[in-house]
Formats: C-alpha cells, sequence, structure tokens
C-alpha cells in the first residue's frame, strides 16, 4: 500500500502548490529539482531556506537582481570534455556563455552581501575560472562559427576556400552560357552540386561523350550530373582546401574542449550553487504569488496560523476568507465542527499546507505574527480511499488507512483525519472515532480531526487533550469563518431547505427528530449565532487594536529616522562650517601677508573688500547648535513636540512627560518638547506670522489624521474644505497639517498655495520634502 505522507500530499492538494512553486524557477535545472525537492531535514534547513528566498525579496524589491535565468546545465558537457570528447562548437558556445553567467551571478551576489549574506556565502561556491570563459567567448562569432580574428589561420583558409568557390564558378558559368556545350548535351543551362563537387546537367545520351565524370542521376534516367574536365583539378582543391580548414578547426575545438574539461570539478560545484540560488528564487517567486509571510518556525509542534488563507485556493483567486487556526500547545488534539459546505475541510487542509510548506523551506500566505513549527512528517486521511482492485470499500479503506497511521502515529507528527470513521453506524463510528483519537492523544503527534459526531465534539469538557473549534453558520449560510473553542451544529435541516429540498420531506424529518432534540439544537444554534457576533465584535476590536500598535510604532520608527537624520545633518553642518573655517582662515592670512610685502593705501582697501566678502560667507550663528536641554514645565503647561510638530497639553511629568494632543495622548522626553507661550494659539481672526525654516517643514511627519486629499476638487471646493480642516485641527490641538493635492495641471496647487497667503488660518507653508511625499504635498503651519 501506498505509504502515509504521498497519501497525504495527494489529500492536501500539495501537487498544486508543487506545481506553482515549480513554475517560478528561472532556469530548468531550478524546475526540475523543485520538483523533486523532498521535505527539509530539520527547523534549521528550512529556516535558512524561508531567510534565503527572502534575500531574494529584498534584493529584488530594492531593485536589484539575482541574474541566474541565462544559466543552462552544462556539467555534462564538461564531463564529456574532461574525457577527451571533442564539442561541437554550439556546445562549447553554450558552455562559454553559462561560464560567463555564473561569473556574473557571483558577482552581483557579492555586491549585495550585506543585504544578502547567505545568497552571497552560496553564491562564494561559484569559482569557476574566468580564463576559460573568455577563452571559449573569443573563440567564436555571434552567428557561432570559430571566429577568424582570433584565428587568422582560418580567416586565409576561408579566403582561399572563397577564391576557389569563385573559379569554379566562373568556369561553369562560361561553359552553360557558350556555344560550346548546345542545347543537345546540355538539360538545362545551370550548373548544380552532387557529392560535393560542381556539377552540371548532361542529357543522358551524351554521358558517354568524355564530357567529365558523372556524379549522379535523375529519378527518371534523362539526366546525369557531370563535372567538367575544366573543373576537375578545382574541385580537387577546393576538396583538399575544405579538408585543411575542417583539420584547423577540429584542432581548434579540441583544444577548447580541453581547456572546458579541465574546469569540470568547478563547474559543477558552481552549477549546485545556481540550482541552490535558484530554488530560493522559486520559493520567492511563490511567496510572491501566494502574498505570503516569513512565520515564526519553532520546535513546540504548535502552528498559530493568523488570518490564514487556503493556498491552493489564492493560487486560483479565489477570494478567501481569512481565519486564525491553532493547533498544539498544551492541548494536542483540535476537533473541527459544523455544517457540510461550511469549510471544516478547507481549514483542515490550511494547516496541513501551512505545515507542508514550511517542510519545505516556503512562506505561508498568512498575517505577521503567524507561527508554523517544523514538522518531521504530515500524515493524512482525507478523501475516499476505496479501490475495487484492492476489493476496499469506502469504509473499509478508510480504516485500512487508518490502521497503518496509528501503526506510524509519533511525536512530531501533524495528523489531518476529514470525517473520521464515517460512513458506518454513527453509534459504533463515533465510539471507535473517540477510540482512535484518545490514542493519538496518547501517542504524541498534533491532530486535527473534522467531524459531525456529538460526543467529539463535546471531548473537550471531559478531556484536558481535546480543543474545539467550529466554522460558523450565520443567518442560514456558512460564513466560512473558523470560531476557536466553538462546536458547531450540522444544520443539515437547514442546509436541505437551503438547496432546495421538498418542505414536505423537511417537515416529516421534524417531527421524526423529536421535540427535545429539536429544541436542544435550536438552542445550540441560538447560541451560535450569538457567539458568531461576539467574534465579529471580538475581531474588530482586535483589528483596531493592531491598528493602532503599528501606528505607534510607525511613528516611532519615524521618530528615530528624524533623530538619525537630524545627527547626521548636525555632523554634515559641522565638517562645512570648519572648511569654510580653514579657507577664511587661509584667506585672511594671504591678506595679511599682502599687506605686509604692500603697506600701500590701494593695499588697504583691497584687504577690506576681501575682509568684507570673508564676512559675507560667515554663517549668521557662528557656534553649532547645542542638543536641546530639558526645558522647565509643569502640569498644564501648552508644549509643542519638536520632531513630530504635535501640539498638546502636559497632563503629567516624569522621565516620559505626558501630553494629550486633542483625542491623541503620546509619551515624550521632555528634551523632545518645546514650551509654548500663552498667546502661541490664534485668539483673533488675523494671520500671526511666523518665520518657520525648512528644517522644521521636513521634520514634521504626515500621517492620515493629519492629510487632507482634496485630489479632483476645483480650487474653490478645495479652499473650503480646507478651512474647514484647518478649523478642526486648531481646535484638536495641531498646528502642523498636510494638503494632497497632486500634480496634474498645476491648477488646484496653484490655486491653494496662492490662497494660503492670505488665509488667517496660516502662519507659514512649504512644498513636502520628498520623505513626506514631494510637491504633491504642501506642509501648512497653523497660526
Amino acid at each position: 500500500m501506498e505509504g502515509v505522507e504521498p497519501v497525504a500530499r495527494r489529500g492536501l492538494d500539495f501537487a498544486v502548490v508543487l506545481e506553482a512553486f515549480a513554475g517560478q524557477a528561472r532556469t530548468s535545472m531550478g524546475e526540475a529539482a523543485v520538483r523533486a525537492l523532498q521535505p527539509l531535514a530539520d527547523r534549521a534547513s528550512a529556516v535558512t531556506a524561508m531567510d534565503t528566498s527572502f534575500e531574494v525579496l529584498r534584493v529584488e524589491d530594492a531593485g536589484g537582481s539575482v541574474p541566474v535565468g541565462s544559466i543552462t546545465d552544462i556539467r555534462s558537457l564538461a564531463a564529456r570534455a574532461s574525457k577527451g570528447t571533442v564539442l561541437e562548437g554550439a556546445e562549447l558556445l553554450q558552455a562559454g556563455h553559462t561560464l560567463e553567467s555564473l561569473i556574473h551571478l557571483r558577482t552581483t551576489l557579492d555586491g549585495s552581501a550585506e543585504e544578502a549574506p547567505r545568497l552571497a556565502r552560496i553564491a562564494s561556491a561559484i569559482a569557476v575560472d574566468p580564463f576559460v570563459a573568455r577563452t571559449l567567448l573569443r573563440a567564436f562569432e555571434p552567428n557561432g562559427q570559430l571566429s577568424g580574428a582570433t584565428y587568422p589561420e582560418l580567416d586565409e583558409l576561408r579566403k582561399g576556400i572563397a577564391r576557389l568557390h569563385d573559379e569554379v564558378r566562373g568556369t561553369l558559368d562560361r561553359l552553360v552560357k557558350g556555344e560550346e556545350l548546345g542545347d543537345d548535351l546540355l538539360q538545362d543551362r545551370f550548373w548544380t552540386v552532387r557529392n560535393d563537387r560542381y556539377v552540371l546537367p548532361i542529357k543522358s545520351h551524351a554521358k558517354r561523350w568524355n564530357l567529365g565524370i558523372v556524379h549522379d542521376t535523375s529519378g527518371t534516367g534523362a539526366t546525369v550530373f557531370v563535372e567538367p574536365h575544366e573543373v576537375i583539378e578545382l574541385n580537387n582543391r577546393l576538396r583538399l582546401a575544405e579538408g585543411r580548414l575542417k583539420a584547423a578547426e577540429h584542432a581548434i575545438l579540441a583544444a577548447l574542449s580541453r581547456e572546458l574539461g579541465t574546469d569540470v570539478d568547478a563547474i559543477r560545484g558552481a552549477t549546485e550553487a545556481a540550482i541552490e540560488i535558484d530554488l530560493a528564487c522559486a520559493r520567492a517567486g511563490l511567496a510572491r504569488r501566494l502574498r505570503a509571510i516569513r512565520p515564526e518556525v519553532g520546535e513546540g509542534e504548535r502552528i498559530t496560523a493568523l488570518a490564514a488563507r487556503h493556498p491552493v485556493l489564492v493560487l486560483r483567486g479565489v477570494d478567501v476568507v481569512a481565519n486564525d487556526l491553532q493547533v498544539g500547545g498544551g492541548k494536542p488534539v483540535l476537533v473541527l465542527s459544523g455544517p457540510n459546505a461550511g469549510g471544516k475541510t478547507v481549514a483542515l487542509k490550511t494547516l496541513g499546507l501551512f505545515a507542508e510548506l514550511v517542510r519545505h523551506g516556503c512562506a505561508v500566505p498568512a498575517g505577521e505574527g503567524t507561527r508554523v513549527d517544523f514538522f518531521a512528517d504530515v500524515a493524512a486521511v482525507i478523501g475516499d480511499q476505496q479501490t475495487v482492485e484492492g476489493d476496499l470499500s469506502s469504509f473499509s479503506a478508510h480504516l485500512v488507512a487508518l490502521e497503518q497511521l496509528l501503526d506510524e502515529a509519533a511525536p512530531g507528527q501533524l495528523v489531518l483525519l476529514d470525517e473520521i470513521a464515517s460512513g458506518t453506524d454513527p453509534a459504533q463510528g463515533s465510539a471507535l472515532a473517540r477510540a482512535i483519537l484518545e490514542d493519538l492523544a496518547e501517542r504524541g503527534p498534533r491532530v486535527v480531526v473534522t467531524t459531525h459526531f456529538g460526543a467529539l465534539k463535546g471531548l473537550a469538557a471531559v478531556d484536558g487533550r481535546f480543543a474545539t473549534a467550529a466554522v460558523q453558520y450565520a443567518e442560514g449560510k456558512p460564513t466560512y469563518r473558523v470560531l476557536a473553542g466553538a462546536t458547531g451544529e450540522s444544520h443539515a435541516l437547514s442546509i436541505a431547505e437551503r438547496v432546495g429540498i421538498p418542505q414536505r420531506v423537511l417537515d416529516r424529518a421534524t417531527d421524526l427528530l423529536g421535540q427535545q432534540e429539536l429544541e436542544l439544537s435550536r438552542l445550540l444554534a441560538a447560541l451560535e449565532e450569538e457567539r458568531s457576533r461576539a467574534e465579529v465584535a471580538r475581531a474588530e476590536v482586535e483589528r483596531a487594536h493592531r491598528e493602532a500598535e503599528e501606528a505607534t510604532r510607525s511613528v516611532q520608527r519615524r521618530e528615530e529616522e528624524l533623530r538619525r537624520r537630524a545627527a547626521e545633518l548636525e555632523k554634515r553642518g559641522a565638517a562645512a562650517f570648519l572648511d569654510r573655517l580653514r579657507n577664511a582662515e587661509k584667506a585672511v592670512g594671504q591678506v595679511v601677508a599682502e599687506l605686509q610685502r604692500n603697506p600701500s593705501h590701494e593695499g588697504v582697501k583691497a584687504a577690506k573688500a576681501t575682509l568684507s566678502a570673508l564676512s559675507a560667507l560667515a554663517p549668521a550663528q557662528t557656534e553649532l547648535p547645542s542638543a536641546p536641554s530639558a526645558p522647565s514645565l509643569a502640569v498644564g503647561d501648552r508644549v509643542r513636540h519638536r520632531k513630530l510638530g504635535s501640539v498638546g497639553e502636559v497632563v503629567s511629568l516624569g522621565d516620559q512627560v505626558e501630553v494629550r494632543a486633542g483625542a491623541l495622548t503620546f509619551r515624550a522626553r521632555p528634551e523632545d518638547l518645546e514650551p509654548l507661550k500663552s498667546d502661541a494659539r490664534r485668539t483673533t481672526s488675523a494671520p500671526i506670522r511666523t518665520t518657520v525654516t525648512r528644517v522644521t517643514f521636513d521634520d514634521a511627519l504626515r500621517m492620515p489624521g493629519n492629510t487632507l486629499d482634496l485630489r479632483g476638487k476645483r480650487v474653490d471646493e478645495g479652499q473650503d474644505e480646507a478651512e474647514r480642516f484647518f478649523d478642526r485641527a486648531v481646535r484638536s490641538g495641531q498646528d502642523t497639517v498636510f494638503l494632497l493635492h497632486g500634480h496634474g495641471t498645476g491648477a488646484l496647487k496653484d490655486g491653494l498655495r496662492g490662497w494660503l497667503r492670505s488665509s488667517a488660518y496660516v502662519s507659514d507653508w512649504a512644498a513636502a520634502s520628498e520623505e513626506q511625499g514631494g510637491d504633491a504635498f504642501t506642509v501648512v503651519r497653523l497660526a
């Protein structure tokens, strides 16, 4: 019988994923390697493979390349050459191009070693001889012919052959056009070639006339092809010259083949490195197609998949409902329940495919924070194993698969069981299923099982090794969402009604179900509906929480970047100032020396002019700005964040000052805050104009909350919306905002910027820096 693992791959539709994986390879060697790929040996190998593939993504997303696509497999050519075989010119030229591509691949990845150290380390095994590559490429013309420029002796031989060809053809042209051979001898007035000899078509009755050597006869026998006596010697010389050329070319091809053969070991190692790099490219390409992330890979035999999507459905372009799925931890068995066609098997296969992807070093289509541990084996019993050849019914084949699985079950496995022990008497099937699951829980693998058996759904209440989850059924239809900790009703009658089963049949089924069981079913359905609503609310809260955390992290990253840029600008400013100072000192020294040599009135005037010019170069502030000191603050003071530009009120003091800015509260270091005067806010409709330096504008951080999108608006509409936006910003404590007007024709941008000069809300404005979005945005400092 087929092993559990191949059956598992087939049941999971892993072949579909593997086909997409192979399609992302950039060489035929890489594609073959993907198709032959077996699960990796351990967690470390899987992590390394994933990290390497994400280096490919990082390099290419930054505009770089991993140029592996032009490499072909020349290992067999090099092996044949090393054993003395003389290769054809086309084979040697192919080898030359591949060696050149291998060298280019290594050079490129050496240059990307900082952002892609693993790729660079693999490429370091590419150690082919550049001399061999150059020799092979120089040996041939672009058309594949040995180069006459590289080998002048070939050029001379070819020219001699060309002259002989011209001489033979000229002689034949004279014969067919002249009167020496009339129409009673010539079948037609042209010459041709037979057996590599120039010949004339002669009528068969003239072959006895000793016109030359007969080389061939036409199919009808009416024509014989005769090499005239006049060209026999020329043809002989031509054949000899061609023989010398062939011998010379063979000698060169033999030498080139020997040269290639000397590098056979290096070529073998370089090709294997290129295949490994192409595997990384294929994994990267698959990650792009799946919109996948690199999961955390642990050793605890756990899967915590956030916003998981079924890989095969993603590849087919289906709009997949993402689910949070969890297996392992303190509960080795997960029981999935719920209605038919509700998504149980999809969730089961998603977990199995995630495990297989990680076992093959690939990313998974899920959300950040996902963890998929490395499993030594994935075993699955999915679908109908019925076989006529083996004389097995569906249920018997199911039991045979379960028997093999039980025999091989061990820690480190992920076991997937779809509709366990179904297809027989429900009471006996339920008992058998429970016994199998309890045995597996004892043996140590992680188990995911789908079922309709009520006894299995309730196991979590009596056995701490079991966890439950259910696919959601709401408003009379499945939502395909998986709810952790829930048990799902089968909803058989509801589904039957939805697909059109006659009402009389449904009424009879309801009567047969019994009042007590019917009430219990309705109660469970109501609880499931309530849980569904609670789950939606919880998911919304978690989503908002994640967005808030990401916004906070984004602000922190931006603040750190601004600190780094500020330090860099200070350093550059200091260096520039010192350069100007040295130049000025040098110029002053020259003035003094000149005055000492020429203490005249004109010399003094010239010295004054020079010093005046130097003073114009001196900066208004001769000392470099020192780092801001911590201001003296009190609760209730109004402050501005020096980096972010946000304005608010001090709420509490300490190592970190808590500031409330409208609805937002943030913490900052005291030295990052700038106290505002009591009249810093606008109290009248008259604008308060201040001069804002470019550095202040550059340090302003653009976020969704302080940006107004006016694209597509007319100028008057944009002005109205901007005025309302400014008013809200002032009342919420903001003093720096952004207007997004785009480029377009420039009318909206020019109209808005002209209006800003007269707006009572505006103290100053400037075009946004490149980091802030460029000239499509305008930064506005509110009065």
